[in-house]
């Protein structure tokens, strides 16, 4: 398995247990599932639970919401598409410092940020669209992921997707 962390906060922000498409070389575009799911309920693929453990009657919690904001425990914020393009700004500068500090050379931090623009220009127009998802931190410096929808191709409604910045990301094979 591998999983996606943000790397100004640590915060694991999807798994390759999803559906993962790259656009560009630069934004992992992430396919959510709706889910519902009982509080304490741990289902594993191929169970049956037996008989003593059939309902009772009892009042469980049920938890609704994408499979991919509730098991990576992201945390929805809100911004306006102005405060958002200022936002990229401060982003783009703190992660410039953190890839001097992992030895990157100028000129692959200048491809970098040469596709992060090319990125922003293709959601620009989306950004009053979305909504805005930070990593289980919700740590203001960190990535702020996008969550958009588009409709089905065969016209059976809407498939959920979140856009993730690859060059604000890093690796984790576990």
């Amino acid at each position: 398995m591998r999983i996606y962390k943000d790397i100004l906060t640590g915060d694991e922000m999807f798994t390759d247990s999803s559906k993962i498409n790259l656009v560009d070389d630069c934004l992992y575009e992430v396919v959510c599932q709706h889910v519902t799911r009982k509080d304490g309920d741990i289902v594993l693929a191929g169970s049956n639970p037996s008989a003593e453990e059939a309902d009772e009657g009892t009042d469980d919690a049920i938890t609704s919401g994408l499979d991919l904001v509730l098991n990576q425990r992201l945390v929805e914020t809100s911004f306006n598409k102005a405060d958002y393009m200022n936002y990229l700004k401060g982003y783009t500068k703190s992660l410039a410092d953190k890839w001097k500090e992992e030895g990157k050379s100028d000129e692959e931090i200048a491809e970098a940020k040469v596709k992060l623009t090319e990125a922003v220009k293709k959601i620009r127009p989306r950004l009053s669209e979305v909504s805005y998802y930070m990593g289980e931190s919700a740590n203001p410096d960190g990535m702020v992921a996008l969550l958009d929808y588009r409709d089905n191709p065969d016209g059976s409604g809407e498939t959920a997707y979140m856009l993730f910045f690859k060059h604000g990301l890093e690796e984790e094979k576990v």
